[in-house]
């Protein structure tokens, strides 16, 4: 192998995880964080079906949008893709012979 592919696998797993943030980043509308704790009622959706995860910490709301999910998975592929390239590239270092 040459000693160029491990640094092409790394540069992929880079691209993966930048394009990652900037797709979660895009994804997020303006004031997408929702502070909530008051009893007022929710007003209606507009659609009959309408799919949606939403994380609660202490009164405030995140909704996640298909968008974030593509952007957050393609983060992770990514610094998988980073972490098992360091890992080759580490264990290929300390495989060479000691010389002397």
């Amino acid at each position: 192998m040459t000693r160029a592919l491990p640094w092409a696998v790394a540069v992929l797993g880079l691209a993966l995880l930048v394009t990652g943030v900037a797709v979660s980043r895009a994804a997020d509308p303006p004031g997408a964080v929702v502070y909530g704790g008051s009893y007022a009622p929710l007003p209606p959706a507009d659609t009959a079906y309408e799919s949606s995860l939403q994380l609660t910490f202490d009164e405030v709301s995140v909704p996640w949008t298909s968008g974030d999910m593509v952007g957050a998975g393609l983060a992770v592929l990514g610094a998988l893709v980073l972490a098992a390239t360091g890992g080759w590239m580490l264990g290929r270092r300390s495989a060479r012979p000691a010389g002397g």
